[in-house]
Parts: structure tokens; C-alpha cells; sequence
């Protein structure tokens, strides 16, 4: 890129130079409030790394400790709401530290909470909250958005949810079981068709994976269903 650049640089460069002084010159407040700011917004952002963030995602992360606990006991109410004033709950550390690792992965622990109740309007607005770019975790949630609109009666949504938690994993162990609850949900809305395009995909682009054997069962269904 260097080389590049020096190629295509003029002859005539005390011109460029005398130019460059004059931009100077004229410009020199203007200029030295710029790189003032600049330095101002570095040093600040270190600052803030070192003596805010830090500390918070410290903070945060001890008071996740216990909900955490209460969460993999399958407590969920005690993992929502805390056990009291010194036990923090997750939507306590959600709305304290909702800008920390622990708070964005309060929000995923409280959306399976809230889906385990069977309240699938609230397992969704955390759902959608989480993010995760890792290729397990994150399809993972996308296919329980899934389940909660399946709850809910919105399968088009579903199918959207599962098929993307598909794509983003592109994996045989979480993509060939999003593909499959996406072709269940085409199946109860009577598209067999497209229920079987699901399963053959399943079947051709998975074929290592264990749902590939299971939904020569499904394909058979959805073929005598479909006539």
C-alpha cells in the first residue's frame, strides 16, 4: 500500500510543502483543538478502560455469581428477582450493568428464565437483547426466539428465528435441529412443501449429523400429508 501511495505522489513537492504551511498557518487553532480533543478522547477512553469499565465488569460479575448459581438450580424466580438486598438478581445486574459482559449474559439467562415460566413475551425482549457473535451460543438463542414465537403462534417468525440460528451456526450440531423445528412449524401450517425442502437439506447438507437419519421419518409424513 506505501508503494502504492509513493507512486502516485506529485514532482513538484515544494509547492505541495509551501501549500501545506499555508493550510497551517491559517489553520493552526483550529488544528491544535482537533488534536487536543483527540488526545482528550484517547486519554479519556484508557481512563475509562482502567477506572470505570474495569471495575464495573468486576463488580458485575461478582454480583452474577449467586443468580448464576439460582439459574443453573433451575430457580428461576430467585434467579430473576435475587435473594435479597446483598444477592443480586439478573435483571438487577441487567439494569445496573447492562453495558458488561456479565450484564449482556444476564440477559440471555434471563430470557431462558422467563421462557421456562412460560412467559414468552418477556423471554423474547431479553432474547433479543443478548449478543454473541460465537457460532453455538448465539444460533442457540436465536432458535429459542424461535420457540418462544412458536408459543405464540407467530410461525412465520419462528421459521425466520429457526432458519436464521441455522445460517449463523453452519454447523452439524445446532444447524440440522434448527432446520428440523423450522420444518415442523411448516408442517403445522399445512406447507409441506416447504417442510420437505427443510428435511431434504437436512438430509443432503448434513448428512453426518444424527437428524439426518431421523428425518427420513419426517419425510415420509410429510409426503403422504402433502398428497
Amino acid at each position: 500500500m506505501a508503494d502504492k501511495n509513493l507512486k502516485n505522489v506529485p514532482s513538484n513537492t515544494d509547492e505541495i510543502v509551501s501549500k501545506s504551511e499555508q493550510f497551517v498557518e491559517k489553520n493552526i487553532n483550529k488544528i491544535i483543538i482537533a488534536v487536543l480533543i483527540v488526545i482528550a478522547i484517547v486519554a479519556g477512553f484508557f481512563a475509562y478502560r482502567h477506572f470505570v469499565q474495569k471495575p464495573r465488569e468486576e463488580k458485575a460479575s461478582e454480583k452474577m455469581y449467586v443468580a448464576e448459581d439460582k439459574f443453573i438450580m433451575s430457580q428461576d424466580s430467585l434467579a430473576l428477582n435475587g435473594t435479597g438486598v446483598s444477592n443480586a438478581g439478573l435483571l438487577e445486574i441487567i439494569n445496573k450493568y447492562g453495558s458488561s459482559d456479565a450484564g449482556n449474559l444476564a440477559e440471555a439467562y434471563a430470557g431462558i428464565c422467563y421462557f421456562d415460566m412460560g412467559k414468552y413475551n418477556e423471554a423474547l425482549e431479553h432474547l433479543k437483547k443478548f449478543q454473541s457473535k460465537e457460532n453455538v451460543v448465539a444460533p442457540s438463542i436465536m432458535r429459542l426466539m424461535g420457540d418462544c414465537y412458536v408459543q405464540l403462534d407467530k410461525f412465520q417468525e419462528a421459521i425466520s428465528a429457526f432458519t436464521k440460528a441455522a445460517d449463523m451456526a453452519n454447523n452439524e450440531a445446532v444447524s440440522p435441529g434448527c432446520l428440523l423445528k423450522a420444518g415442523h412449524v411448516y408442517e403445522k401450517m399445512g406447507d409441506y412443501k416447504k417442510a420437505l425442502e427443510i428435511y431434504n437439506k437436512i438430509k443432503t447438507q448434513y448428512y453426518m449429523a444424527p437428524e439426518a437419519t431421523l428425518v427420513e421419518a419426517e419425510i415420509i409424513r410429510a409426503t403422504t400429508a402433502g398428497k
